[in-house]
């Protein structure tokens, strides 16, 4: 039995993703609905201030998408670790189908109202937030440990080809009319809801024929992909994180100690990262790298963009930022095996400071957005890295709140980019403002580099030996 137990392990970690049905059918509808959604982030304020409102107004459903998304970013992760996956997907996707159909019938009728516009990005930010951590939850299961880095690169890679391809094809069909984009996106949507349908008939099959085995016990599996505990069917089963409440042993007569609190239960996965040396150190760098990133982002716009031709400067300097991510994303994979996890994180910082000192240095400002390119090239790798080492090493009953409490806290100084890249720019010129950067990225570098290392994957053969 164990014989043939390891054979057919084997044979699962020998077939590539693109023959993994699960995989592929997830690849593929969330690669159309981010071609539908990258095109309605653009078109959506066009079509505000087509409408006639100001940008100051326009820019609400900036601000409406942003508080959305810091509000809901941990319990979207207590979701995924106690409901279906599939369920929270498939919710995420009509919600998001609808509200995008309603702009669409709305813009082909008459001027779009800002109150729908902003309700619009809230749902939609409500289903990205619901729908990615089902979807990393549902890689894990689906992708064996060895596959893992190639499959998260994959998923960034199609995210950058959409940020590439999409503003060209809305370009067009706003010519057209500016219904169009809205109703293509609603349509990305269905065929996203209708792949997830089909995502888990096969899975729910597998689980049920492992957990009927002698040696599944109550329907858990392992494998040389990493200790996977799951319920026939499929779906995520409902664990008490460490340090909750314990049911009574059998025969000890006592009564089970009372459940947990909502809020502890809450809070879990961001106890488990506070508790993690490796993963506290890494959501303060993570939180620094994010921070300084969104800022040079916002100094690139807004630096650059005053200047003559300065809009046409802008989005050429963003298509190659696209392009070169789209290039991290491919090369990650390679990279990621061949690399330390330190000097993967320590590279695209001390890349970029060496590109904006040229910039302060010279003055110039294809050197102030290569430093942003250089970033860009080298995000998806630490994505891919990151995502792996978290995929084989957080317990599974805890993986959803985990990967989003460390979201939360990687993304908590975010808002404070725009403002700080406005006030260096209204008291030094671009060239001061690259030093700025360079110092910066250069410390970003240093601090990467002392990184404590991350923890072993565990060792599942010798576990079920």
């Amino acid at each position: 039995m164990e014989a043939t137990t390891a054979a057919s392990r084997a044979a699962v970690d020998a077939v590539p993703l693109r023959a993994n049905r699960e995989f592929r059918l997830l690849w593929v509808g969330q690669a159309l609905s981010d071609f539908g959604t990258s095109m309605t982030a653009l078109v959506l304020p066009l079509a505000l201030l087509s409408s006639g409102y100001s940008t100051s107004a326009t820019s609400t459903i900036g601000t409406a998408v942003l508080v959305t998304a810091m509000v809901l970013r941990m319990p979207a992760g207590y979701l995924t670790d106690h409901y279906s996956h599939r369920r929270l997907m498939l919710v995420a996707d009509l919600a998001r189908l609808v509200t995008v159909a309603t702009v669409a019938v709305w813009t082909y009728l008459d001027r779009l109202p800002i109150a729908l516009a902003v309700v619009t990005v809230v749902v939609a930010q409500v289903g990205v937030e619901l729908f990615r951590p089902s979807q990393n939850a549902t890689v894990r299961r689906v992708v064996p440990a060895a596959q893992l880095g190639t499959a998260i690169s994959l998923n960034q890679a199609r995210a950058y080809a959409a940020g590439i391809i999409a503003p060209a094809v809305a370009g067009v069909l706003i010519a057209a009319s500016l219904w169009l984009p809205f109703a293509i996106d609603a349509v990305t949507y269905a065929v996203s809801a209708l792949c997830v349908l089909a995502l888990y008939r096969p899975l729910r099959r597998a689980e049920a024929a492992r957990s009927a085995r002698p040696d599944g016990g109550a329907g858990r599996t392992a494998g040389r992909d990493g200790t996977r505990e799951a319920e026939a069917g499929g779906e995520a089963k409902e664990a008490e994180p460490s340090g909750g409440a314990k049911k009574a042993e059998a025969g000890g007569g006592a009564k089970a100690a009372p459940p947990e609190r909502f809020l502890h239960r809450l809070t879990a996965g961001l106890r488990h990262v506070v508790r993690d040396p490796f993963l506290r150190t890494l959501a303060g760098l993570a939180a620094g790298d994010n921070f300084a990133f969104q800022a040079l982002a916002y100094a690139l716009l807004l630096g650059i963009g005053r200047e003559h031709n300065g809009a046409a400067a802008v989005g050429l300097a963003m298509s190659a930022a696209a392009v070169t991510g789209l290039t991290g994303s491919l090369i990650a994979p390679f990279l990621q095996h061949r690399l330390r996890m330190q000097t993967v994180m320590a590279a695209g910082p001390a890349l970029a400071g060496v590109m904006l000192a040229l910039a302060w240095y010279t003055g110039s400002g294809i050197a102030f957005a290569a430093g942003y390119s250089a970033l860009c090239l080298l995000t998806p790798v630490n994505g891919a890295v990151f995502g792996t080492i978290l995929a084989t090493t957080v317990p599974e009953n805890i993986y959803g709140r985990t990967t989003t409490a460390l979201g939360f806290i990687t993304e908590i100084l975010q808002p404070l980019g725009p403002l700080t890249a406005g006030l260096l720019l209204a008291y030094l010129s671009l060239s001061g403002t690259a030093a700025v950067f360079a110092v910066a990225f250069t410390v970003l570098a240093v601090v990467a580099l002392l990184m404590p290392s991350p923890p072993a994957v565990p060792d599942t053969e010798k576990a079920t030996a």
